[in-house]
């Protein structure tokens, strides 16, 4: 088996349909593939309504939605390609980029992670890819800052390259070598949602790999997950974008620099770009599009009190609680 796509599904089903006719149409490729779909509990009917439809596909049920990592990881214990191809269930696949994308893993071994440039359905470049985080890319005015100091920037690259070496590739679209993926331990499960895929980036080029982006043929990504299509969940997931950025310092910092990083993730969530739009919240709970920081605001202010009372960064992924209502 030359490749196992492997997908993580929660509630998304509709975009995960497309994404599953779109495999099904590399049936003429010369390449070897099998495609394993986690279901991270949705239990809402739909498993065995996807298993009949596609009776040649192999679906998992997880016992709970433990986040990406898990997921990933249980579809990897069942896979048997030389090659596993993680995709998100909104991303639809063609036979370019993705007979390509093996190509260059094959043909450089030393490319431990490879990846695609993205677009959306309307066509437009998505550059999923970026900078390590450091204190120079901890929020947007220092990003900024630091972008016009040094000119690192990554969003221009591949009008320039046919390939690219970013930092980090997303995890949306990931293709890596089996081998390299049991060495490196596959992705770390203390990671729920966010920041996973820079991790493992990170913990491969740790390790003398490089981690590689084509700019063409690119793959369409049109965003139709569970985190863009409930808006009342947004508050809940924003925080966890926060949330997985102090687990992915207290992983690759230490001493100083790590109390540093903390300190001002911290500052920065809860005073400097989060207490004005959390009173706003207040003052306009009516509107929704304010009401989210307020809501926000009180999820961060959860996870850093049992942070303080645990004495550390990392989370129960297996006791996520999903808010329940309209937020």
């Amino acid at each position: 088996m030359d490749i196992s796509f492997i997908i993580v599904n929660y509630k998304g089903w509709e975009p995960l349909g497309a994404c599953l006719d779109s495999i099904q149409s590399l049936e003429n490729i010369d390449v070897s593939w099998e495609v394993i779909v986690v279901d991270n509990a949705s239990r809402d009917g739909m498993l065995e309504k996807f298993r009949a439809r596609y009776p040649a596909f192999h679906f998992i049920e997880n016992e709970g939605n433990y986040g990406f990592s898990y997921g990933n990881n249980l579809g990897a214990r069942h896979a048997r390609g030389d090659f596993l191809f993680f995709l998100n269930p909104d991303t639809l696949i063609t036979a370019a980029p993705a007979t390509s994308m093996l190509a260059l893993a094959r043909q450089h071994p030393g490319w431990s992670i490879v990846s695609s440039q993205q677009v959306n359905a309307a066509g437009k470049k998505e550059n999923p890819f970026g900078i390590f985080p450091s204190f120079w890319t901890i929020n947007g005015l220092v990003k900024t800052f630091y972008r016009l100091f040094t000119g690192k920037s990554s969003s221009g690259q591949c009008q320039r390259e046919k390939i690219i070496f970013p930092d980090w590739v997303s995890g949306s679209v990931m293709l890596i070598n089996r081998k390299v993926f049991e060495l490196l331990g596959g992705w770390d499960e203390d990671f729920w949602l966010y920041s996973e895929d820079v991790d493992l980036c990170k913990r491969a080029r740790d390790r003398g790999g490089q981690v590689a982006l084509q700019c063409n043929p690119p793959i369409t990504h049109r965003h139709g997950g569970t985190t863009r299509r409930n808006r009342a969940l947004t508050p809940f997931f924003k925080s966890h974008v926060i949330i997985s950025r102090h687990i992915y310092f207290r992983k690759h910092f230490s001493g100083l620099h790590h109390f540093l990083l903390q300190s001002f993730l911290t500052v920065n969530s809860l005073v400097l770009e989060g207490l004005l739009p959390a009173l706003a919240g207040i003052i306009f709970y009516p509107a929704a599009r304010l009401r989210k920081y307020f809501f926000l605001y009180i999820y961060l202010l959860r996870y850093y009190w049992h942070a303080l009372l645990r004495g550390k960064w990392t989370i129960d992924t297996k006791n996520i609680i999903f808010p329940q209502g309209k937020t």
